[in-house]
């Protein structure tokens, strides 16, 4: 048995098999191993373990019994399924290892700002992370995104964390689709249907009950927005702006956040969402707040913006943002966008003050346009 011991952390390394003609020998080699060592925690690496019977299970049992801080990691998908269909997820920490994955010459089939798109074949495509390294930040949008397929909310299901270079990603089902923001691009006679399906999306999000109380309360996460730019706005709009996120009901639905067209992939006649990790629960006006961001806000201090990051003309993404917030609301009301816009603003000064401080053009343009709206409504009552 291979083992190393550093800083009171015991790793024993399994390779192969631990099946009924190996695990008591195994075992006993445990045995006469961690007997002679002084420890506080104890790690079973099972990167180059390629099964495990019923006798190994034992094995480890017993191991886990005897020492109560134990934690499995690297284990394959295959060897991590038996642990998760045995239950042992549930009683001990399991790590899985992350397979590496080579995007060389991959199509780009979508692109944002956290994340890029690959397709790496035909039934494969794999979503890489540009600014996030953490395995456990990822293995939450995957949580969020299984349980929000649960409630009929129509999410890709992701297979597993992969590793692309130094960056993580996750590989999805297999999906033979193309970005929206592609079939806008490539199929021009099929606008009305894709915008009428866009806000219908948006509706099943936005009316879908959160089972989760840990998820994030996007009111919440705007109160906080407000205090965060406080200094970078009169006092007066200052204490608006608060009074008027303070008054937007509670609501225990969903708000995925970020769902632009390069987010949604589209599979024959169905929409699926590749990108949950902004997911939330609140009011639908911060759905519709976000998806004007890219559409709209972005382009209005940085023209070409929507070139850039959408790859779509400024007519276009302004044409998709109006027409999808019009089908979603059943009318054309530019006071309810104007109100959208109030909630818009908040975040762009926010993004603007943590993501590019140094982009002051941006600053006082939304700052601008926020102080023209708060002195022109009171609330932000959209009818939802």
């Amino acid at each position: 048995m291979r083992y190393t011991l550093e800083s009171d952390v015991l790793t024993l390394y399994f390779e192969g098999e631990l099946n009924s003609f190996n695990a008591e020998n195994i075992g006993a080699d445990i045995e006469d191993t961690v007997k002679k060592l002084h420890f506080c925690k104890v790690l079973l690496n099972f990167a180059n373990l390629s099964y495990i019977s019923s006798a190994g299970l034992r094995i480890v049992l017993r191991i886990k019994q005897k020492y109560s801080n134990v934690e499995i990691i690297e284990a394959s998908l295959e060897v991590y399924d038996i642990l998760d269909m045995t239950g042992f997820i549930n009683i001990m920490p399991i790590k899985k290892a992350i397979k590496k994955i080579y995007i060389d010459g991959a199509q780009i089939i979508g692109e944002g700002f956290f994340s890029t798109v690959y397709r790496i074949n035909k039934d494969t495509i794999i979503k890489v992370f540009n600014r996030v390294s953490d395995p456990q930040q990822i293995e939450r949008e995957l949580k969020l995104a299984k349980q929000a397929f649960v409630l009929g909310i129509p999410t890709a299901i992701s297979f597993d964390i992969v590793k692309v270079g130094d960056k993580l990603g996750v590989r999805f089902e297999m999906l033979d689709c193309q970005s929206l923001k592609n079939a806008f691009l490539n199929e021009p006679n099929n606008y009305v249907n894709y915008i009428e399906k866009y806000a219908k999306l948006l509706k099943k999000i936005n009316t879908t009950d959160c089972m989760d109380p840990t998820l994030p309360n996007t009111k919440e996460a705007y109160l906080y927005k407000v205090e965060l730019i406080k200094e970078y706005i009169d006092e007066k709009y200052y204490l608006k702006a608060k009074r008027i996120v303070e008054s937007i009901p509670e609501r225990m639905t969903f708000v995925h956040g970020d769902c632009h067209f390069k987010n949604i992939m589209v599979q024959g006649d169905e929409f699926l969402l590749i990108d949950m990790d902004t997911l939330s629960r609140g009011h639908p006006i911060f759905e519709l707040a976000a998806i004007r961001a890219p559409y709209i806000a972005f382009e209005e201090d940085d023209p070409g913006n929507c070139e850039k990051f959408l790859g779509v003309s400024k007519e276009l993404a302004s044409n998709i943002y109006n027409d999808v917030v019009n089908e979603y609301l059943g009318k054309d009301d530019l006071a309810i966008k104007d109100k959208i816009a109030i909630i818009c603003y908040i975040h762009m000064i926010w993004w603007n003050r943590v993501n590019e401080p140094q982009n002051t053009k941006r600053l006082e343009g939304c700052k601008a346009r926020l102080f023209d709206l708060l002195d022109k409504y009171d609330d932000v009552e959209i009818g939802l």
